[in-house]
C-alpha cells in the first residue's frame, strides 16, 4: 500500500468493487430485493452505500497517513546542508562552468595567497546562503559591499572582475559587469553636476559591480566647495535604493581607505567586509615579469631575478611605486634596449632579452641597487671628523648590516624589517647634527631612503600655541622630511610640559606618521644624555621605535684644539705658533661651566679671534690679514672669558 496515497481515485473504484462482490456473496438476497419493492430496494442501498464508505474509510485514510508520514521524513532530509565544493555548486553546466573558470583565474594569479582565502570565503557563505534559501530557511541580510586595501599595482581590479564572474554565477547579480571609475568620474566640476555624474555611473554598473579606485579622495577635498561629500551622499542612497542589484567595492591605499570609512556612518555600516591586498615580493614580480614576456614572445635570460630583486629593494620605497605596473615598465624598456642592440647588430635572436637588455631597463649596471663608491666617499667624510671614534664604529656598523640585508635581499632571502630610527645623545657641539646630515646621504648611497635630505627642527618648529595647531604644524615638518631624515634636536624637551602642554600631541603625530611611513623616514631625535633616556622611558611607542642609541662623548681639549684648526684653515687664517700653551688652560677652565658647547666654542673663538686681528690690522695696515698673532689670541680669550 506504500503508493496508495499517490491514486486516490483508483483506491476508491478498487474497494468499491471489493466491497460490493463481498456483500453479495453474503447476502445474495439483497439482488432479489431491489426488484421487490420500493421500500426495500432504498432499504438494501442505503446497506450497501454504507457499507461501502466504511470500508473506505478504513482502507483509505490509513494509506493517506502513511503518505503524508514518508513526505514530511523526505523533507528532513532535504534540509541537511551538502558538503561545498568550489568546482560544482550542483547547478547547470553554465553556472558550473562559469564559477569554475572564475575560481581558476583567481588561483593562476601570482601570490595573494591572503586574497585568495577571503574571496573563497565569500564564495562559500553565499552558497550557503543560497542553500537555505532553497529550504525555505531563514537567511539574515548581510552587505556585499567591500573594501579593499593596499597599494597600487597588487591586483585588486583583477579581483573585482573575477568576482563579477562570481556573483554572476552564483546568481547574486545578473550581469555581474564593472564598471572602473575614481573621483573624476564621479564628481563634477560645478554645483549640481556631481550628483548626476555619479548616477550615471550606478546605472551604469546596475545588476553589476561599480569599483571605485583610490575612493579615499572623495573625502579628501576641505572647505564647501568641494563636491566629494555630495558623490558619497548619492552613492549611498542609490546603494540603499538598489541594495540586491549593485555591489560597490572602493579600493586605494590601507590606512587612507580606513580613515575614509571611519569617517562616515553610512559608509561603516555597509562596507564591512575589507580584503587586505598585500604588496607583491621581489620573487613574485619576477614572475609576473616572466608570465608577461612569455605572453609576448619573449624569454628572460638565466639569473634576472637576482637583478630584479636588487632594483625592488632600491625602487619600492619610492612613493610612486606600483608593483606589478613596475613590472610592464621593465619589459617595455627591455624591449626597447633589446632592439636598439639588434639594430647595431643584426640577426641575433628577436625573441630572447639579453642580461644587458634588462641592465638597460633597470637603469644601471649589473650590478646591485648600492652605490659602494658613492657610499665610500661619504664615509671618508665621516672620517674626516675629528675625535668621536666610538660615533664612527656605530655608524659603520649601520652600514655593514644595511650591505649585508641587501645581499641577502638580492639572493633572494627574506630580510625582516629593522628600524632606522636612532637616538644621538651627547652635549650640544659635539657633531650631532652633521653626523646626521652624513647618514642622510649614507642611507640614499644605500638605497634605504630615497633622496636622504636632512630637515632640522626643535620643539618650536612642531608645537603651536593654540589646540589643534599642533598637529597640522608637526605633519607638515614629517611631509617635508619624507624620503630622509627629521632631525629632531632637544627632543627631549617635547615632553617636558604638564597638562596643558601641546608636546604629547607632537609625540602622538609623529609616531603615527612613523607608522604609516615606515620605510620612507628616518627620524634621529638628539638632546643631552639624561635628559633623553628620560624622554624615550616615558613613551612606549617612542621606546620600541627608537631602538638603537649613539653617544657622542664630549670633545677632550687637544681635539678642540685641532677643530679651531681645521675652521681657521677653511677661511685662509692662520694661527700663531704654541697657540695651544694659551688655548688649553682656557678650554679646561671653560669646560667645566654648564653652557660649554664644545665645537661650538671654537666657532664663536674663531670670530673673536677676527675681531682682535681687525682691531690690530686697523693700526697696522701693512700686517699680514691671513695671519693671526698670539696677542689676537690673548684678546678673543680675554673678550671670550
Amino acid at each position: 500500500m506504500e503508493r496508495l496515497d499517490k491514486h486516490p481515485a483508483a483506491v476508491f473504484l478498487v474497494i468499491v468493487l471489493g466491497a460490493t462482490g463481498a456483500l453479495l456473496a453474503l447476502r445474495p438476497d439483497l439482488l432479489g430485493g431491489l426488484a421487490a419493492s420500493p421500500g426495500a430496494t432504498l432499504r438494501n442501498g442505503l446497506i450497501l452505500g454504507g457499507l461501502v464508505l466504511g470500508l473506505l474509510a478504513a482502507s483509505y485514510i490509513p494509506a493517506r497517513i502513511e503518505g503524508m508520514r514518508r513526505t514530511m521524513a523526505a523533507s528532513r532530509a532535504a534540509r541537511r546542508i551538502r558538503p561545498i565544493r568550489f568546482e560544482d555548486d550542483g547547478a547547470a553546466a553554465e553556472k558550473r562552468d562559469t564559477l569554475a573558470t572564475a575560481l581558476a583565474t583567481l588561483e593562476g594569479m601570482v601570490g595573494l595567497e591572503p586574497v585568495k582565502l577571503e574571496v573563497k570565503g565569500v564564495i562559500a557563505r553565499m552558497q550557503v546562503e543560497q542553500q537555505r534559501r532553497a529550504q525555505n530557511l531563514p537567511v539574515a541580510a548581510m552587505s556585499q559591499h567591500m573594501v579593499f586595501t593596499g597599494p597600487p599595482g597588487v591586483g585588486k581590479t583583477e579581483v573585482a572582475r573575477i568576482l563579477g564572474h562570481v556573483f554572476k554565477a552564483l546568481r547574486v547579480l545578473r550581469k555581474g559587469h564593472v564598471v572602473e571609475v575614481d573621483r573624476a568620474g564621479l564628481v563634477a566640476g560645478y554645483a549640481g553636476q556631481t550628483a548626476i555624474k555619479t548616477l550615471e555611473r550606478c546605472r551604469e554598473a546596475l545588476d553589476g559591480i561599480l569599483f571605485i579606485d583610490e575612493a579615499y579622495t572623495l573625502a579628501g577635498g576641505s572647505g564647501g566647495n568641494d563636491f566629494g561629500k555630495e558623490a558619497i551622499d548619492t552613492l549611498l542612497k542609490f546603494m540603499e535604493d538598489n541594495r540586491d542589484r549593485i555591489i560597490v567595492i572602493v579600493a586605494g591605499y590601507t590606512n587612507d581607505m580606513r580613515r575614509f570609512v571611519d569617517a562616515n556612518p553610512g559608509l561603516a555600516s555597509r562596507f564591512t567586509k575589507t580584503i587586505e591586498f598585500p604588496p607583491y615580493g621581489a620573487p613574485d614580480l619576477a614572475e609576473i615579469l616572466r608570465r608577461m614576456a612569455k605572453a609576448q614572445g619573449f624569454v628572460l635570460p638565466d639569473g634576472f631575478e637576482r637583478d630584479l630583486a636588487s632594483y625592488v629593494a632600491a625602487r619600492s620605497r619610492a612613493e610612486d611605486w606600483a608593483n606589478a605596473r613596475e613590472m610592464r615598465t621593465v619589459l617595455e624598456k627591455a624591449r626597447q634596449a633589446q632592439a636598439m642592440r639588434l639594430a647595431a647588430q643584426p640577426g641575433g635572436d628577436i625573441g630572447r632579452i639579453e642580461p644587458s637588455d634588462i641592465a638597460a631597463a633597470l637603469g644601471r649596471p649589473t650590478g646591485g641597487a648600492i652605490d659602494i663608491d658613492e657610499a665610500r666617499k661619504v664615509i671618508a667624510r665621516l672620517d674626516a671628523m675629528i675625535g668621536l671614534a666610538p660615533v664612527k664604529q656605530q655608524v659603520k656598523t649601520v652600514v655593514a648590516r644595511v650591505m649585508v640585508d641587501a645581499k641577502r635581499r638580492a639572493e633572494g632571502v627574506e630580510v625582516g624589517a629593522v628600524s632606522q630610527h636612532m637616538v644621538f645623545t651627547g652635549p650640544p657641539g659635539v657633531g650631532k647634527t652633521e653626523v646626521a646630515r652624513i647618514m642622510g646621504d649614507i642611507f640614499r648611497t644605500l638605497g634605504v631612503l630615497r633622496k636622504g635630505h636632512v630637515v632640522e627642527v626643535d620643539r618650536a618648529g612642531l608645537v603651536a600655541g593654540y589646540v589643534g595647531q599642533t598637529a597640522a604644524r608637526t605633519l607638515e615638518r614629517c611631509k617635508e622630511a619624507l624620503d630622509g631624515i627629521l632631525f629632531i634636536d632637544e627632543a627631549y624637551t617635547l615632553a617636558g610640559g604638564g597638562g596643558n602642554d601641546f608636546g604629547k600631541e607632537a609625540i602622538d603625530t609623529l609616531l603615527k606618521f612613523m607608522e604609516d611611513n615606515r620605510d620612507r623616514i628616518v627620524v634621529i631625535v638628539a638632546g643631552y644624555t639624561d635628559d633623553m633616556a628620560r624622554f624615550i622611558d616615558t613613551n612606549l611607542g617612542l621606546a620600541g621605535r627608537f631602538t638603537r642609541t649613539v653617544e657622542f662623548p664630549p670633545y677632550d681639549p687637544y681635539d678642540l684644539v685641532e677643530i679651531l684648526r681645521l675652521m681657521a684653515s677653511r677661511q685662509s687664517f692662520r694661527l700663531p705658533p704654541r697657540f695651544e700653551t694659551l688655548l688649553i688652560p682656557w678650554i679646561e677652565a671653560r669646560a667645566r661651566r654648564h653652557d660649554w658647547a664644545n665645537a661650538r666654542e671654537m666657532r664663536t673663538l674663531l670670530e673673536r679671534l677676527r675681531e682682535a686681528q681687525a682691531l690690530r690690522l686697523a693700526a697696522d695696515p701693512l700686517g699680514d690679514h691671513g695671519q693671526f698673532e698670539l696677542a689676537d689670541v690673548e684678546r678673543a680669550l680675554g673678550a671670550a672669558a
